[in-house]
């Protein structure tokens, strides 16, 4: 197939990632139109055929466990096998948690670049979040939305993931990285900077919109969302936008 849409969701003890999917994933079918492609494992695939429509691919593996955030399970370690699970030429590769109001992406379904990938971030709550210049000797790259194709340099940066997934906390203390547990957006950041020379890698023009943890979702539509935190509140409407909050899965 030509271009279509490549996602991972495994639930936890603690995450109904089914029950985002169940949000996001029409919101993709509608805007994008284009195939979509769930990596996920057996539990959680019997729940998203519940709450989803016929129409979708699966791609049923035996996720990787042991990582955590917060003391919490963290089943994010199974990305750098995207490349290859992907039957897609050119691939959208989204967080499950990525709420695509709008077409926008659609704009990179013809682009030449092999590997398109954010560097900065958007806190749509006015605040300054995400300046992680001080948490390594690179900057970080931001793997919710990553786009490529089949190539052998996209292929490369995914197997370093995998290199450097293996052997995390060395390449951690080579880049001075504070964040010790693995991260995709720190491991895609450092695969980068080895595949293409240590030379900036060509990022996505725009700033990755995101709406932190503390920015509760009150309300989610075919349009957008209304968020609150504790001394603001706004409305996100015919934007995309990356949702932390996990409690949106049950708005």
């Amino acid at each position: 197939m030509a271009t279509g849409v490549l996602l991972f969701c495994f639930n936890t003890e603690h995450y109904s990632y089914d029950k985002i999917a169940a949000k996001t994933i029409p919101l993709i079918k509608k805007n994008l139109g284009l195939p979509v492609t769930v990596v996920t494992n057996n539990s959680t695939q019997e729940l998203l055929k519940k709450s989803l429509s016929d129409g979708i691919n699966y791609k049923v593996i035996d996720n990787e466990i042991g990582n955590s955030i917060d003391n919490k399970p963290w089943h994010n370690l199974d990305r750098f096998r995207a490349y290859d699970i992907s039957t897609y030429e050119t691939t959208f590769l989204l967080d499950i948690d990525y709420f695509c109001f709008t077409n926008n992406l659609l704009t990179y379904a013809d682009c030449v670049d092999d590997f398109l990938i954010h560097d900065q971030v958007h806190d749509l709550t006015g605040g300054k979040s995400y300046d992680f210049r001080q948490n390594s000797i690179i900057p970080m790259l931001w793997a919710t939305v990553i786009i490529f194709r089949k190539t052998p340099r996209a292929r490369a940066i995914f197997h370093m993931v995998e290199h450097i997934k293996k052997h995390y906390q060395y390449y951690c203390s080579l880049y001075r990285i504070d964040f010790r547990n693995f991260r995709n957006d720190y491991a895609f950041s450092m695969a980068c900077h080895q595949v293409d020379g240590f030379l900036p890698t060509k990022k996505l023009p725009t700033k990755l919109p995101t709406l932190p943890a503390w920015a509760k979702v009150l309300e989610v539509n075919d349009e957008g969302l209304a968020w609150q935190s504790l001394d603001k509140s706004g409305k996100v409407i015919n934007s995309d936008v990356h949702v932390i909050d996990k409690g949106v899965a049950y708005v």
